[in-house]
């Protein structure tokens, strides 16, 4: 499956905060509440923080989409972006490792990210 526009913006927003092992779920079969699970990981909460407000901040300047409802920004270890049928889950990897969502949501279909303008040179596992 080839990935949207508005994907994109989010996958290219997210890297430029240095955001790590990005995936994206298509979940609109088997989830009744949104289309597709974006979850990445940052290495701090400020940088999840970053990633968060880059990603809103990008949709916002290509359509004027704002967020429905924004969540954990205080403690920043998981910060959510809820876009209706895009939720955004920016995560430190602790967490990520804890709560297990794309295992969850497995079930889910991969999408293809596109390719890295400018792939870095520190890239995490």
């Amino acid at each position: 499956m080839t990935l949207d526009s508005r994907l994109a913006t989010v996958v290219d927003a997210a890297r430029s905060k240095k955001a790590f092992r990005i995936r994206l779920l298509d979940v609109k079969d088997i989830a009744s509440f949104t289309d597709t699970f974006a979850f990445m990981s940052g290495g701090s909460d400020r940088q999840n923080r970053a990633i968060a407000e880059a990603i809103e901040d990008a949709l916002k300047l290509a359509d004027g989409e704002r967020p429905i409802s924004r969540e954990g920004e205080a403690n920043g270890n998981w910060v959510l972006l809820d876009f209706g049928n895009l939720v955004v889950h920016v995560m430190d990897e602790e967490t990520r490792r804890h709560y297990n969502l794309e295992e969850l949501w497995n079930a889910g279909r991969e999408l293809e990210l596109p390719a890295e303008l400018h792939p870095a040179s520190d890239a995490r596992p």
